[in-house]
C-alpha cells in the first residue's frame, strides 16, 4: 500500500453560483432552500457563522438564513 496517497485534495471542482469562483465542493455547500451550489465564503460566511451552522445542523446558505428561511 506504499505510494498510495490517502489524503489527497479533490480533483472535482465546481463553480459558485454567487461569484463564479471555482472551488472544492466539499468546502462549500448546496443550499436546500434556494438550490444554489456555493463556495465556502458564500455558503458559510465567517468562521463563526460556519461554526454556528455546524453546531446547529443548518443546511442552508447564509443569504437564506438572513432572510429567515427554514432548513
Amino acid at each position: 500500500m506504499l505510494g498510495v496517497p490517502l489524503l489527497r485534495r479533490s480533483e472535482v471542482v465546481a463553480a459558485c453560483d454567487e461569484c463564479g469562483a471555482m472551488f472544492d465542493p466539499g468546502a462549500g455547500g448546496h443550499c436546500h432552500v434556494c438550490s444554489r451550489l456555493l463556495c465556502e465564503r458564500h455558503y458559510h460566511g465567517t468562521r463563526w457563522e460556519k461554526l454556528w451552522r455546524v453546531l446547529t445542523g443548518r443546511t442552508i446558505c447564509r443569504a437564506c438564513a438572513s432572510r429567515g428561511a427554514q432548513s
